[in-house]
């Protein structure tokens, strides 16, 4: 996220835009999907394990998963939220070093399950693929960017920039999959603080709070909130 992001818009879509399917031409996309092998996980089951050896990616076709990285006591920190259309294990297929971190399943997932060489056959047979792929990363490592400097953001800032980070279009609504308990971890407060803040932000209008999710009602007031102490930073 950047000053100069424009709010986005809510046009329907198979894939959210900001998904590495999403990015995608169709024929691509369908090519992507015959990969590999359908694989399911149930709720909480780990889908990538931090330390673990492997080059192989999942492609998420439906449901959600949480990236997870091991704190100083050992402790799980959300890092990230990925959802259908997203791709993950990325880092350990390029460099063919342990997982980074761990993907666990936020209610039930189904994926492919794409190994590396098929992978890389794909690559080579859709070269056009191979620019979405880049910004996949460079989007990733903006995003980590920009968790180490919002480290240092009041937790109402950091609130607003998860929220906009995962505003997705559904329907004619934008709307962020995730429940308190998950904002909480992925800003690194007490569910408490965030409940407190969601209150707030739903009372100046900007957002709804249902079951499982976050209507994001002014996504224009978030973006401004959660890019007002970037501007600070020089």
């Amino acid at each position: 996220m950047s000053d100069s992001d424009p709010p986005r818009t809510t046009t329907p879509a198979r894939w959210p835009r900001t998904s590495f399917l999403g990015r995608l031409h169709p024929a691509d996309q369908d090519a992507l999907l015959r990969l590999g092998a359908r694989a399911e996980f149930a709720d909480t089951r780990c889908l990538l394990r931090q330390g673990d050896r492997g080059r192989h990616l999942l492609l998420l076709t439906s449901g959600r998963a949480r990236v997870e990285v091991d704190g100083a006591r050992r402790e799980p920190l959300g890092i990230a939220l990925r959802s259908s259309g997203d791709l993950v294990g990325e880092l350990s297929y390029l460099d063919d070093r342990p997982r980074s971190a761990s993907v666990v399943a936020v209610g039930p997932v189904v994926a492919r399950h794409i190994p590396a060489p098929a992978f890389d056959h794909f690559l080579r047979h859709h070269p056009v693929v191979n620019r979405p792929f880049a910004l996949l990363l460079a989007s990733r490592l903006r995003a980590a960017d920009r968790r180490t400097v919002a480290a240092s953001y009041d937790t109402a800032t950091r609130v607003a920039g998860v929220l906009y980070e995962l505003a997705v279009a559904d329907g004619h609504l934008l709307v962020a999959h995730t429940t308190q308990r998950e904002l909480a971890r992925l800003v690194g407060a007490s569910q408490v603080s965030v409940h407190r803040i969601l209150r707030r932000f739903s009372r100046a209008g900007l957002v709804g709070t249902r079951h499982g999710s976050i209507l994001i009602r002014d996504e224009a007031a978030l973006w401004a909130i959660a890019v007002r102490a970037a501007n600070c930073i020089t």
